[in-house]
């Protein structure tokens, strides 16, 4: 048996350690060494027994991943009758009772009340911070704003919608709570609904105010694209810079002219492009569709 002191990158490594207390080196297992020297930025040592390439350091963190692991994602697993359990964190942050006398200082009657069951309480927050307005503008305010961009090119168009439409409605905090509950619990199941009853919102909404756009402007889609899966990757797009925009980076493209975009108003223009054609069967490119005039006035849908 030889300790190895570095690894190389791409090849498995045996672990021996010694346990705790004392005596011979034991093996622990294999892993799959990576190069990790640019990931491990506070580690003491930058080389040797100590550093990013030893396989005993790659061991310890691998198992504190799955560690943590353990107790997030997998801490709503089924009991053992088959029915789902309460996720621990959610037992011990929002205790059914404990919760409306000590931090709402209110007698335990108004919850029991409203929620006599404790899982019923559980659900009914899951479905508040994951309910579909936690995005929504005023929806008057939109098509208002949107009649006003139609007038102008498309691209003015996409990036006042996506200004609107993804502007936050809730607090950053209940934002980030939201995506926090979908990805470490997307199988609990008040949480899948939640996802559900969101993402039928969202293509109940958007996708008819979609299609009356592209009208406006002399567009339709290609054969074979749908605006369905359009208004998804929409949503895609913005669930995924909204993550990146609480995260402090920087979402803003800007283009060879000068303007300034979301990164969401920009993909949508690119996804047009790669999905949409004129009513004549053209294709356009980004930069065709950003100055792109209406060819009649947009005609909104029916309420929200």
């Amino acid at each position: 048996m030889e300790r190895l002191i570095e690894g190389t990158p791409g090849e498995e490594a045996a672990v021996w350690v010694q346990d705790r207390g004392g005596g011979p080196l034991r093996l622990r297992g294999h892993i799959m060494i990576e190069d990790l020297d640019g990931v491990l930025t506070s580690i003491s040592s930058r080389s040797g027994a100590n550093g990013p390439l030893n396989p005993v350091t790659q061991y310890m963190l691998a198992r504190a991943a799955n560690h943590l692991a353990d107790r997030l994602i997998d801490d709503a697993p089924p009991s053992r009758d088959g029915r789902d359990s309460v996720p621990r964190i959610l037992s011990s942050s929002l205790g059914h009772q404990p919760f409306v006398e000590t931090v709402l200082e209110m007698s335990q009657h108004q919850m029991l009340r409203r929620w006599p069951l404790a899982t019923d309480w559980y659900n009914d927050v899951i479905n508040y911070v994951m309910r579909p307005a936690r995005f929504d503008p005023k929806y008057d305010r939109l098509l208002a704003n949107a009649i006003k961009a139609s007038t102008g090119t498309l691209g003015e168009f996409v990036r006042t919608f996506a200004y609107e439409a993804f502007t936050y409605a809730d607090s950053a905090k209940v934002i980030r709570v939201a995506e926090a509950l979908q990805a470490l619990w997307p199988d609990y199941p008040p949480v899948r609904n939640a996802m559900g009853q969101y993402r039928a919102h969202v293509m109940g909404r958007y996708v008819p105010l979609y299609r009356a756009a592209m009208h406006a402007y002399g567009l339709t889609a290609r054969p074979g694209s749908d605006l369905k899966h359009l208004g998804w990757a929409f949503n895609a797009l913005h669930a995924r810079e909204t993550l990146e925009h609480l995260a402090g980076q920087n979402t803003t493209y800007t283009t060879t002219d000068g303007q300034d975009w979301s990164l969401t108003g920009w993909t949508i223009m690119v996804l047009i492009a790669g999905a949409g054609m004129t009513e004549e069967g053209e294709r356009l490119d980004a930069v065709d569709l950003m100055n792109r005039l209406p060819v009649r006035p947009l005609a909104l849908p029916d309420g929200p």
